[in-house]
């Protein structure tokens, strides 16, 4: 399995910080985030995502995959990201988001989603690189491996596969769904992300809000069971990317966390979870 840790939460470091970093957790390669205001911004990704590379090559840290905000060639620089991840040879990217619009669409917004990727899938392989689709709890078109693999079942798997989030599946499947649900598309996971929840009562919800909201904690704290996942990952066997999200900025998360403090929660959630990698 390629271990790297999502660049996302690390938003304020440079390409030489961010290898630095990284290179002090021993992790070999990096989630990077090349959409709007991430570290790569996809209208200079042609000259800008080489430089980057190159200047995490000089800690001995690679790009492991992109997390990007395409869902279709129409997307702005759609082509571009997934071209500039294959000359570098980045076989890996994560899509964007399909919002589920509510009772009453989803027939027709399946039909759109697959025809987006249908329209996808010849530049992925033409460029050698394979997009994985998030299962993320909540309104999204990819809600678990059941509701992707409807939109991918007809698409070639070299092309199109399942960015498997055990935080979010565990969301969505706490008992035995998440299991179930990676039993259904083992063959289809191409990418995998690491992360936990729980869910928070809230003290004083607004009208109309839902009592209940969850939040990202410490991967041997949450729900998730981690030991478990990773143990049947193995008998798959996996051997994709398996991207560490340490998500732990901001009002969803357990603590709001920053600089030192967050280095060291993804040590320690490193330390937590490699050895069950091993």
């Amino acid at each position: 399995m390629q271990v790297c840790v999502f660049s996302k939460n690390f938003q304020d470091l440079d390409a030489g910080k961010l290898g630095g970093m990284l290179a002090g957790l021993k992790v070999p390669g990096v989630d990077l985030t090349v959409r709007e205001e991430g570290h790569v911004e996809p209208a200079k990704v042609a000259a800008d995502l080489p430089r980057f590379k190159d200047v995490l090559g000089r800690h001995g840290v690679g790009i492991t995959m992109l997390t990007t905000s395409i869902t279709g060639t129409k997307c702005p620089h759609a082509k571009a990201v997934i071209e500039a991840a294959g000359r570098l040879g980045v076989k890996f990217i994560k899509l964007g988001y399909w919002n589920y619009k509510g009772w009453g669409h989803y027939r027709e917004q399946e039909k759109t989603v697959r025809s987006d990727l249908a329209g996808l899938e010849p530049v992925l392989l033409a460029n050698g690189v394979t997009a994985g689709i998030h299962t993320h709890s909540g309104d999204y078109m990819g809600l678990n491996t059941n509701y992707i693999m409807r939109l991918i079942d007809d698409r070639n798997p070299k092309a199109l596969g399942v960015f498997y989030d055990i935080g979010h599946n565990t969301l969505e499947g706490a008992n035995v769904g998440w299991r179930m649900d990676l039993d259904f598309a083992w063959d289809r996971i191409v990418m995998v992300a690491l992360k936990s929840m729980v869910w928070e009562r809230r003290q004083n919800p607004k009208p109309g809000e839902r009592p209940w909201r969850w939040k990202v904690v410490p991967l041997a704290d949450g729900l998730a069971d981690v030991p478990v996942f990773i143990a049947l990952l193995k008998k798959i066997p996996f051997t994709g990317p398996v991207s560490f999200h340490s998500e732990y900025r901001g009002d969803y998360s357990f603590r709001d966390l920053s600089g030192q403090d967050l280095i060291d929660q993804t040590r320690s959630d490193l330390a937590y979870a490699l050895p069950l990698l091993d």
